[in-house]
């Protein structure tokens, strides 16, 4: 087996019309022997890398003869465990130097620990804002950028490994279930397979806007009487009349409607299999949510499964947890749905960047548009509603 890394240019903040360079780190393990397919892996905000993401990808090269790629997507690296840097904005950092008598340039220690000693002996801690500064000088886009990396890195890896068959499968917990699924949506020719456990249906707004909401999505109990409460870094406002709201246009690309569904049906011939799994109650993506676009898909012609877990599947092996992602073993879980519907997959050997196509989203007041040149990695542009 051979562990290959590269770095390619990746698609322009075309939405907020950034036009600086990019760029996307992958990597792609490959078997001896002849190839049956390959396998994208798409972890979710960092939990699931690192070790585990190597190991998995091996599994699957090891157990599947297939080739293994891991994407470092756009704002892969925001958590601290996995690079993000922490962060007090700097007109906290005075109001709390004027709250404990700290002079201008006094450290961030050093005024935190005198206000944890302030708050000695009271039951409540004081709660801080925090911002979590991703790796790259990137931000959360939140599923676009991260797809179009994906379908970047899928091209490139076919433009230099001519053996691997085109029979894509992908794969991921949470965000990185919610991103394989946007991945069909912008390739809807791409992908034979999508297992998705725990994603969202649509955007979870809290890891958009979070900080306008007053929502955090990443805590830290710094001393005994501080809690730091941080958001990713992010481009957006919830404000409607701002240049950067992330209004319905936003939300409705970001998301599974009926019209679109149906858009990805026809464009990709419903050739995309997708299988969920998702726990009963789980708090942080809603299961009625996930169970409406099953049904959804299922009405365009999709071939798509939903299992829904409860307390009595937990079995400390396959399902570990109620939590959300339920702990959930992703190689059982390939393994389950791998050899459930390989037989049953019609192996197309064209892909979105073979041929020239464009899609077309029309979402409130504008349209996403995504053009494969057959010849180059695609473009996706925003044109107003007429």
């Amino acid at each position: 087996m051979s562990l290959s890394n590269f770095t390619i240019d990746a698609h322009h903040d075309f939405e907020f019309n950034i036009n600086s360079r990019r760029s996307i780190d992958y990597s792609i393990y490959l078997p001896e022997g002849e190839l049956q397919g390959l396998v994208v892996y798409i972890a979710g905000f960092g939990a699931d890398a690192g070790a585990y993401q190597q190991n998995f990808l091996k599994h699957i090269s090891d157990n599947y003869s297939m080739a293994s790629l891991f994407v470092d997507y756009h704002c892969f690296f925001a958590r601290p465990s996995n690079g993000a840097n922490l962060s007090i904005d700097p007109h906290i950092m005075n109001l709390l130097r004027s709250i404990t008598g700290c002079i201008h340039n006094e450290s961030v220690d050093t005024v935190l620990i005198k206000l944890n000693e302030m708050r000695t002996g009271s039951k409540i801690p004081i709660q801080i804002p925090g911002t979590l500064y991703p790796k790259k000088n990137e931000y959360q886009n939140f599923g676009i950028l991260p797809a179009l990396d994906i379908i970047y890195a899928i091209n490139d890896v076919f433009q230099k490994f001519s053996n691997i068959p085109k029979k894509i499968y992908a794969i991921g917990s949470s965000y990185g279930g919610y991103i394989a699924n946007i991945v069909s949506k912008l390739a809807p020719c791409t992908l034979n397979a999508v297992f998705d456990n725990s994603s969202w249906a649509s955007p979870n707004i809290n890891y958009i806007v979070g900080r306008d909401l007053g929502s955090t999505e990443f805590t830290i109990t710094h001393l005994p009487n501080l809690i730091i409460r941080f958001n990713v870094l992010s481009p957006w406002s919830h404000l409607t009349f701002m240049p950067n709201a992330f209004n319905n246009d936003r939300l409705t690309i970001r998301s599974f409607s009926k019209e679109h569904i149906g858009i990805m049906a026809e464009a990709g011939n419903r050739k995309t299999f997708y299988r969920f799994v998702h726990f009963e109650n789980d708090g942080i993506a809603d299961t009625k949510q996930k169970n409406s676009l099953a049904q959804n898909m299922s009405n365009k012609g999709f071939n798509v499964q939903i299992r829904i877990y409860s307390p009595k599947d937990i079995d400390g092996k396959y399902i570990k947890s109620a939590d959300h992602g339920m702990g959930l073993s992703m190689k059982k879980f390939f393994s389950i749905y791998y050899n459930e519907i390989k037989d049953a997959i019609n192996f197309d050997q064209r892909i979105d960047f073979d041929f020239k196509h464009s899609i077309q989203f029309p979402c409130e007041s504008q349209n996403y548009i995504i053009t494969y040149s057959g010849d180059s990695q695609p473009v996706c542009k925003l044109t107003n509603q007429i």
